[in-house]
């Protein structure tokens, strides 16, 4: 159960991502009836991604079962990746807090992006590309992805309980492609009405919700990392 409890905050925090959502809604726009297929090209990327960070966590030492000694190997080298991606998302916490919100140029220059897809000859490989590129760049994500995905390779709770911890971790980082995706598949006249609005909620609200969520985090991991918790 511990490990759906560390996992479920990290994975919301990754859902979170004004970028990813805009991209997908500017992928069903641009290609008109191509859309799902092209928005499910970008999806694989992302989720190759994904699943390459999961797969990186799964590498890292295990923290040690309680009652082992701090100097655990195991356990000295998860303290420090605790550290080291606590204090990643302490600088992107304040990084988001003192940048300046993005203009519409680029906006604009990220839809210019996307439409010079639509006039490639290979453009589900080239919005699969974008899935990888889009998901890269997204710093916070991924830092969020790692902890979590650390957090379920030390955890000693029932394998059950981690499966659990690791779909919800995998489904909140790609939920930004994923909503759009199913919304358009239920309600194909209504989705790019209502992700459109959702997606000005979170260009809205993102910056604060990013600040939150990385800044909580943080403090968690780097409290985690120096054994207070």
């Amino acid at each position: 159960m511990f490990a759906v409890l560390h996992v479920l905050p990290l994975a919301l925090g990754a859902a979170v991502s004004p970028a990813l959502i805009g991209a997908s809604l500017e992928i069903l726009g641009v290609f008109g009836a191509r859309g799902r297929k092209m928005l499910t090209a970008y999806l694989l990327g992302a989720a190759l991604v994904v699943g390459a960070v999961v797969g990186l966590a799964l590498l890292l030492p295990a923290r040690a079962g309680a009652g082992a000694p701090r100097s655990d190997v195991g356990t000295m080298i998860a303290d420090g990746v605790d550290l080291v991606l606590g204090g990643l998302l302490l600088v992107l916490a304040l990084v988001l807090l003192v940048r300046h919100p993005r203009t519409r140029g680029t906006a604009a220059g990220g839809r210019d992006s996307v439409s010079r897809l639509q006039s490639s000859r290979s453009a589900p490989l080239a919005t699969f590309g974008l899935g990888v590129v889009m998901m890269l760049t997204n710093i916070s994500t991924l830092a969020l992805v790692l902890a979590g995905a650390h957090g379920l390779r030390s955890s000693h709770d029932a394998a059950g309980w981690v499966a659990v911890g690791g779909v919800l971790l995998f489904l909140g980082a790609l939920l930004p492609i994923l909503l759009p995706l199913v919304w358009e598949l239920i309600a194909p006249t209504a989705a790019t009405r209502d992700l459109a609005r959702l997606n000005g909620v979170l260009a809205r609200h993102g910056r604060v919700i990013g600040v939150i969520v990385s800044g909580a985090t943080a403090v968690y991991l780097i409290a985690r990392g120096l054994g207070l918790v």
